[in-house]
């Protein structure tokens, strides 16, 4: 590609970014119909930006990480606890639908459609790299599905290259057929050897460096996370899935080597929306969540948490200053959770989790809260003044070990489910020993093998049969702390953890009747005179034709998947 075609396509990538940032997310993806707007760019340089787009979507991070799936999962809460309306709001939320309509899925179609056009011999050298988008496309369009359902795809991001302006919607049904077949072809064809050497997208992959083995098992990795995805609307069908993916000659991700997920650069998360304590927000650690990890002496806690403001020196100045009494004896432990219950503050029992005292030190006033803030460099390194670097976990060894670990515990498949709750114990400690260690958490200590060890022995974590499926789950919740969605998707699909699991959830009560968690984002019922009303109309209405569904707006409607 000459510097004068890739000027040109910088310019027309600024511009359009620039007009569809105005644009409402139907029209990026229904009007992209300009067959001269891309001038035969470098299909490897379309691939890196796709994978950026993939993980920079800082207002995703804001809004639907920061402001809800985290609160409604429980992952971690603001300081204050939550108001009454955190399960009735989702306003500004489901930016992965834009992303993924107007940036990601044009970019991954204009890759395939250069590919098909060069000349033959490229072609026969390009079959893996035709392969890889298709994966990364699956994989995004099940993302935004996941809380969506129905949304167009087999005829998206055509219409420049001949196809329809009104692309039909697939109902989710279709679309995780459609995901299983694609995911599974491109896993095959990757581990099939070709008849010429393949070109590879090297250094501008940025998950796996070209790697054809690693895609596969990401994209194996990837059925069975949909799979499961099935059990409560499919059991037959995702036990054929599971039993066709253990048994993919292809494989699946292995070891930490393997692990879908982006390093992200210097700065890749600084300022913007991705300021984590921005806005007042001081986010902490949910009661549940740090009391469980406390009792048991989970290693991550000192990777998900920063203890407390009452340390020894803080203790003895509040009494030297009367804002304790004399008598008061000092509490060593220095992690606990905030109650995530919107009427726990009413709770007189509960007073110190939500009002703070405060001591002099010189001129500047510390505020001593009970509560433990989350570690915030591990979601954004750059916070206060930090220079490390973040880790964007797609599938990790650990989720791969605890789905076959859940696989095996509920008989569908013939593996040891202690076996590998054990390694996706230790694989999960190691990956936040690692990602701590690089995002430069608060007086970072690396996990010793020791203390894996001796964290596996735990009377209530080791494995036991009889109680295996809530101790496997309640670690997978544990190891989705640096993942949103799949955290958010476990409570979903398991009803874990809950107020009857060792991992306590209470309920949230408003004034006695007891709140739902959100299951899915607002959708918008399309405006007449839409370009694609008819389409999406009748992709809601279907939807809508499932009593769980409930109304668009309503967030604790369900998803096909979703069932009751």
């Amino acid at each position: 590609m000459t510097i004068l075609k890739t000027l040109k396509y910088i310019a027309f990538a600024l511009v359009a970014q620039t007009t569809f940032m105005g644009c409402s997310r139907d029209q990026y993806a229904e009007f992209n119909t300009d067959p001269d707007a891309v001038l035969n760019p470098n299909p490897d340089y379309l691939f890196t930006q796709a994978l950026v787009r993939t993980q920079d979507n800082d207002f995703e991070a804001f809004y639907d990480n920061y402001s809800y799936i985290s609160r409604w999962s429980r992952v971690f809460l603001q300081i204050t606890g939550n108001g009454i309306g955190v399960t009735d709001n989702a306003a500004n939320a489901n930016n992965r639908y834009g992303r993924f309509f107007e940036d990601i899925g044009p970019l991954l179609v204009d890759i395939q459609v250069l590919i098909d056009r060069m000349p033959e011999d490229q072609r026969a050298r390009s079959v893996y790299k035709r392969v890889i988008p298709s994966i990364v496309k699956a994989w995004q369009a099940w993302y935004v599905s996941d809380v969506n359902g129905s949304i167009p795809y087999t005829e998206a991001f055509q219409a420049r290259y001949g196809g329809t302006l009104r692309p039909k919607y697939e109902t989710q049904q279709e679309l995780f057929t459609i995901f299983e077949q694609e995911l599974k072809d491109a896993a095959t064809t990757l581990n099939t050897p070709q008849a010429v050497t393949q070109d590879s997208y090297g250094s501008a992959d940025l998950y796996f460096a070209g790697d054809p083995a690693k895609w596969a098992k990401a994209a194996n990795s990837l059925r069975l996370v949909i799979a499961l995805r099935l059990m409560k609307r499919d059991p037959s069908g995702a036990q054929a899935i599971i039993r066709e993916v253990l048994s993919h000659p292809a494989g699946l991700i292995s070891s930490e080597a393997e692990e879908w997920a982006l390093p992200a650069r210097l700065s890749f998360t600084a300022g913007g929306n991705w300021n984590i304590t921005g806005n007042g927000r001081l986010f902490v650690g949910e009661s549940g969540v740090v009391d469980y990890m406390w009792n048991n002496e989970d290693p991550r806690l000192r990777q998900f948490f920063r203890p407390n403001q009452w340390s020894p020196e803080n203790f003895a100045t509040a009494k030297q200053q009367g804002v304790i009494p004399q008598s008061a004896v000092y509490d060593t432990r220095r992690y606990y959770g905030q109650f995530s219950n919107p009427e726990a503050a009413d709770d007189p029992t509960k007073l110190r989790f939500f009002s703070p005292l405060s001591i002099r030190n010189g001129e500047a006033t510390v505020v001593l809260d009970t509560v433990s803030r989350i570690q915030d460099r591990l979601f954004q390194p750059e916070n206060d003044g930090g220079t490390g670097t973040g880790i964007f976990p797609v599938i990790t060894y650990a989720d791969v070990c605890f789905m076959r670990a859940e696989i095996a515990q509920r008989g569908w498949s013939n593996e040891n489910a202690g076996e590998w709750y054990n390694k996706g114990i230790e694989a999960s400690l190691r990956f936040y020993s690692k990602l701590a260690g690089a995002a430069q958490v608060v007086n970072y200590t690396a996990i010793t093998d020791a203390e894996i060890a001796a964290f596996i022995a735990k009377p209530d974590i080791a494995y036991n049969a009889a109680t295996g499926l809530e101790q496997i789950i309640l670690q997978a919740y544990l190891n989705y702390f640096r993942n949103f969605n799949e955290a958010w998707a476990l409570v979903k699909r398991t009803g874990m953890p809950n107020k009857n699991t060792a991992l306590v959830f209470e309920d949230w009560t408003n004034t006695g009747s007891v709140s739902q968690m959100p299951r899915r984002f607002s959708i918008g019922f399309p405006v007449t005179g839409e370009y694609n009303f008819d389409n999406k109309k009748a992709a809601i209405d279907q939807m809508m034709s499932d009593p769980e569904f409930g109304q668009p707006s309503n967030i604790q409607g369900r998803i096909w998947w979703d069932k009751q």
